[in-house]
Parts: C-alpha cells; sequence; structure tokens
C-alpha cells in the first residue's frame, strides 16, 4: 500500500469504514508481502545451486550472510510459484441441480474445489472459488485461473485443451462412454480401470485464448482423479515446479484410490512433465 492510500484510508470520516478499509488493506499488503518473500527465496535458492555462497549473495543483496541464510528459509515455499503469483480464482462446475438424475460427467470430487482451496492458502495465496454453469462459455481471460473440470462442462474448456500439442483428451460421447488421454508422440492412450479401483487425470497449464497468459486445468477422469490430482499438487509440487516452473506444459496423472470411499491412496506422474514451446 502506498503513502497516498494510507493517507486515503486515514482521511476517512466513518470510523467502520476506516476500519474495513484498513483491514483490506493490511491484507493486501500481507499478499504482497508473501509474493516477494516467496520470489526472494526462489532467487537465493537458485543462484546457491548455481555456485553462489550466501556471502556473496548477502553482499550483491545488501544484506549478511546470516540474514541471507534466515530469509532462505523462512516464508512461503518457492515452489508455490508453480501457481504463479497474485489472488487466485479456482473455477469449478455448479453440480447442483434438482433435475439433474446422473453424475455430472467431467465434474470434480465435491470436496475438490475446498481440498484444493486449502493448500493455496497454506502456501500464501489468497484463493476464491467461483463456480460456473455446465454447458456454456467461461471467461478464461483471466489471470490466476485454475479450472476444475474436463472438457465435457464447457466448449471454452474443448477449445483450451484441444490445443495441448501432445496430450489429446477423449471425451465422453452419448452411448459410448470411453474417456481417456492420448499419448500422441508415445502413441499411447491412457484409461482408468483395471483390477484395482484406479483413474487418471490430465494436469496442466495451457495458453489462455487470448495467448496473454496461461490457465491451470486439474480433469480427473473420475471424481477420484481429481482428488489424487490435488494430493499430487500437495506432496510433490517441488518436483513439478522444477520440471515445469512456470511454462505451458502436461502430463498424466495415475491414481490408486480407496474403493469404498473414494480417497486417493497414492498419485504418481504416468507421462514426463511435457513442456509446451511456441
Amino acid at each position: 500500500m502506498s503513502a497516498d492510500e494510507v493517507a486515503r484510508v486515514f482521511a476517512i470520516d466513518d470510523k467502520v469504514e476506516r476500519l474495513k478499509a484498513a483491514t483490506d488493506g493490511v491484507a493486501q499488503a500481507q499478499q504482497t508481502i508473501n509474493e516477494l518473500t516467496r520470489i526472494r527465496r526462489a532467487v537465493i535458492r537458485d543462484l546457491h545451486a548455481e555456485g553462489w555462497t550466501f556471502a556473496r549473495i548477502g553482499a550483491a543483496a545488501g544484506l549478511s550472510r546470516a540474514r541471507i541464510h534466515q530469509v532462505s528459509t523462512q516464508g512461503p515455499v518457492p515452489e508455490g510459484l508453480f501457481f504463479g503469483h497474485g489472488p487466485l480464482t479456482i473455477l469449478t462446475p455448479e453440480v447442483r441441480s434438482t433435475t439433474r438424475t446422473a453424475p455430472l460427467v467431467g465434474a470434480p470430487d465435491a470436496t475438490a474445489p475446498h481440498r484444493l482451496q486449502e493448500l493455496l492458502r497454506e502456501l500464501g495465496f489468497t484463493v476464491t472459488v467461483e463456480r460456473f454453469l455446465p454447458g456454456r462459455p467461461l471467461d478464461l481471460e483471466r489471470d490466476g485461473l485454475i479450472v476444475l473440470g474436463g472438457p465435457e462442462l464447457s466448449p471454452s474448456l474443448r477449445y483450451l485443451a484441444g490445443a495441448d500439442p501432445r496430450l489429446r483428451r477423449t471425451i465422453a460421447r452419448a452411448g459410448r462412454v470411453r474417456r481417456g488421454i492420448e499419448d500422441r508422440a508415445a502413441r499411447r492412450v491412457y484409461r482408468p480401470g483395471g483390477t484395482e479401483p484406479y483413474d487418471i487425470a490430465y494436469l496442466a497449464r495451457l495458453h489462455r485464448p487470448d495467448s496473454h497468459g496461461t490457465v491451470l486445468l486439474i480433469d480427473g477422469l473420475h471424481p477420484p482423479g481429481s482428488l489424487g490430482a490435488i494430493r499430487l499438487l500437495a506432496t510433490r509440487l517441488a518436483t513439478l515446479h522444477e520440471r515445469a516452473g512456470t511454462h505451458p506444459f502436461s502430463t498424466v496423472v495415475g491414481v490408486r484410490y480407496d474403493r469404498n470411499t473414494g480417497e486417493p491412496l497414492e498419485a504418481d506422474l504416468l507421462t514426463p512433465i511435457y513442456r509446451h514451446e511456441r
């Protein structure tokens, strides 16, 4: 918050409105601190990996060696940059309907938005959940978007996933539900099922339709797949960030889950992290 903004809040006559404005300002300032701390930790880690000593990094930053070592271990983890920066919005389908008699194809597990929101908050992000009506176009030309759901849910998601140069989603058709993910170059199709409860998920960061940013897409082919992908993000985020960075990418996640509860027991990568080049 700038000095002018602080002065504006201080000048508000109504005490309740001044309190609200100050509270909002503190939240925004804390978000900025989280983002800058994450970036600082990431830069220190990268320089140290390149052979810089903490003393040299401190000299360059105008801080002591001890201070550099301290800040390199405190605050939001650097791999949180995998999700970008700034406020994040989780888009998820509205699955509640008094007229729906069958499960909504392509929808995530009902608990997935909350679990993802909690993970992101633990990483220091400000997060909101926004629900959309299935079958309608979506506004994907916004910063900080994470979509939970598959291409069956919106023509916008079909277009988004269809631009993946490496992996192709096969979509459920009327009378022939064969959802899967095809690795084009490897000439292999991944599908859920088997002798044990098993699902797969599509995890990708894809170019926005306006080419001015990206959208993170999490699409479990069945509800347990979405939970498994979130579990992978929670347990293997450092690996994902190391391999994908902030670049567009796509991969397939394999999820073994409990037959009775649908809870993921194991989640792992079935394909490499395919980085997309334009």
